[in-house]
């Protein structure tokens, strides 16, 4: 009657299927899920530390941080 569905818990904090998203894409996945996974802020860590960002990249950054001061993304800690 009912379908049990059961995910890799691994995934959520592989940082691996992030590499090569770009910034957008990975504000966007924090904002959807209203958190930011370790694998997530691991990929956006590396925007942070890039010595030249776009104005595009340094507006998202500035949403983000914005979101996560509004208490609208919490970040997930690994346990």
């Amino acid at each position: 009657m009912y379908q049990v569905v059961t995910r890799k818990t691994d995934n959520m904090f592989n940082t691996n299927q992030f590499t090569g998203k770009n910034l957008e894409g990975l504000v966007r996945i924090a904002l959807t899920h209203r958190e930011l996974s370790p694998g997530v802020a691991a990929a956006i860590k590396t925007y942070r530390v890039k010595p030249q960002l776009t104005n595009a990249e340094e507006r998202q950054l500035a949403i983000l941080d914005s979101a996560i001061a509004d208490g609208c993304i919490v970040p997930i800690m690994r346990a």
